[in-house]
């Protein structure tokens, strides 16, 4: 399986994904969108910052393009209550995978229900906290509702620079012993610190915001990440 280090961004508008995808673009195959409505999460990120959002809906019509679609993919991290209610949106704005919180969604009959033509070029993932049940998401990859996990290595999302939480490894240990073949991301206290531990349990995909673009030169942040990981 390949392995992945996925910068993090958390978008307070529009031009904030193209300037820091832009610091990156080179060095990684896919960003990840984090989304905050300031319901689910206290935080707000775009595009819930103010009433309806004209690049939000420019995406939706094909009017306008996430910045270099043609270069880089997108996931977005949907920390969004109710994220089903709006499955519309979010699976029209561009992004290759859509990451549904598992304690966010109410009825996952919509997400069960999408199209395979759309399931074709869209991979659908979990979040998991470590308060949440490894039971719970069972029934969804036994089910094939959900491509992949993402397990939250953080106690408390929707910061970034929060402190890794060791009760994540215990759950990816579980998850990959479960499930051999399946991508698991991680999603928060990625480090250099970290980064090798997370490996031995069998996380394939790091997610890290703090860690590429909180200091130095986000280029080489990813280099020195991509020194302690296997990538193919």
């Amino acid at each position: 399986m390949n392995t992945e280090i996925i910068p993090a961004i958390m978008p307070q508008n529009f031009e904030d994904i193209e300037t820091q995808a832009g610091l990156v673009l080179h060095q990684v195959k896919t960003v990840q969108l984090d989304l905050m409505d300031g319901k689910y999460v206290p935080e707000k990120t775009w595009p819930f910052m103010y009433g309806a959002d004209r690049d939000l809906i420019a995406l939706k019509k094909e009017d306008q393009s996430l910045p270099f679609w043609e270069e880089i993919n997108y996931e977005l991290d949907l920390m969004v209550e109710r994220p089903e209610m709006q499955l519309d949106d979010w699976l029209h704005v561009g992004a290759s995978r859509i990451i549904f919180h598992y304690a966010s969604v109410h009825d996952w009959e919509p997400i069960k229900n999408i199209d395979q033509v759309t399931r074709n070029f869209i991979e659908i993932g979990c979040a998991l906290t470590i308060h949440d049940s490894l039971e719970d998401v069972y029934i969804l990859l036994d089910e094939k509702i959900i491509d992949f996990v993402q397990v939250m290595g953080i106690a408390h999302i929707g910061y970034q620079g929060e402190p890794f939480a060791e009760e994540s490894l215990a759950m990816v240990r579980e998850l990959r012993n479960r499930y051999p073949q399946l991508t698991i991301s991680i999603d928060g206290g990625v480090s250099l610190e970290t980064v090798s531990d997370l490996l031995d349990v069998g996380v394939n995909r790091f997610v890290s915001g703090s860690s590429v673009f909180a200091r130095g030169i986000a280029s080489e942040n990813i280099e020195e990440l991509l020194a302690y990981i296997d990538v193919d």
